[in-house]
């Protein structure tokens, strides 16, 4: 009886960790795949890194992306037409009790412009 106990009461906490922290990285995947569509676009970026940012808040607009904003990147330019698009950020989860993560998260691209 004690051993059913406690292999319910690790699947329950690892059901609770699925549900508490699984929404945080799909929230990344979508951030990590938007970026990767404004990196493989087939027409080169024009307007620079005001544009890039641009496309990428009206991508989070479509995906309902709300972790990040488009401010949050940070886009600086590393060749005659190449920027690089860097985000890297925290979040917090509850989990119960007093118990909290932090889940890290980092990605870059690099998006070809005019």
């Amino acid at each position: 009886m004690l051993s059913i106990l406690v292999v319910l009461s690790l699947v329950a906490f690892f059901v609770t960790l699925l549900f508490k922290l699984g929404p945080a990285y799909m929230g990344f995947w979508t951030i990590k795949s938007v970026m990767d569509e404004v990196a493989v676009q087939t027409t080169p970026t024009d307007g620079g890194a005001r544009e890039i940012a641009n496309q990428i808040g009206r991508r989070f607009d479509i995906n309902s992306v709300s972790q990040v904003s488009a401010k949050d990147f940070k886009i600086r330019r590393t060749g005659e037409n190449l920027y690089e698009v860097t985000l890297d950020y925290e979040q917090r989860q509850h989990l119960f009790f007093n118990v909290d993560t932090v889940l890290t998260f980092a990605y870059r691209v690099d998006v070809k412009g005019r």
